[in-house]
């Protein structure tokens, strides 16, 4: 029961990253004037992985793969549900955001392994 609702923490906080992730990326984007939505794509998928893959109590690439996979179609349905006229011409922003969370899922995964190997020269170093 207690990795159920780690779990469930971690769904909560996945969901309220997404949220003040893109939400600050638009606003410095805007305060910036640059181009906001692959920004905020960007931005919101490289947080919803790196938060993904940190606070998952177990399986820690899996849940951040599950993420990227989520965010990848959360990503495609938002863009086609708030495309603006500035968008009309061209998927940039949905293939910046797809390739900002696969990014950070191979950093996520460098992550893992670094961790790995230090926790196994650690064990070595105790015998």
């Amino acid at each position: 029961m207690n990795l159920i609702v780690r779990f469930l923490f971690s769904i909560t906080i996945v969901i309220v990253v997404f949220v003040v992730s893109a939400t600050l990326a638009g606003v410095l984007a805007d305060i910036a004037g640059v181009w906001k939505k692959p920004i905020i794509g960007g931005v919101a998928a490289a947080c919803v992985v790196f938060a993904g893959y940190a606070s998952a109590p177990k399986h820690k690439l899996i849940s951040a793969s599950v993420w990227l996979i989520i965010g990848a179609v959360a990503a495609w349905v938002l863009s086609s549900v708030f495309m603006y006229a500035e968008d009309a011409a061209t998927q940039l922003p949905l293939l910046i955001t797809y390739a900002s969370g696969a990014l950070s899922l191979m950093l996520c995964w460098l992550w893992h392994k670094r961790a790995l190997t230090t926790s196994t020269d650690q064990a070595d170093t105790h015998r």
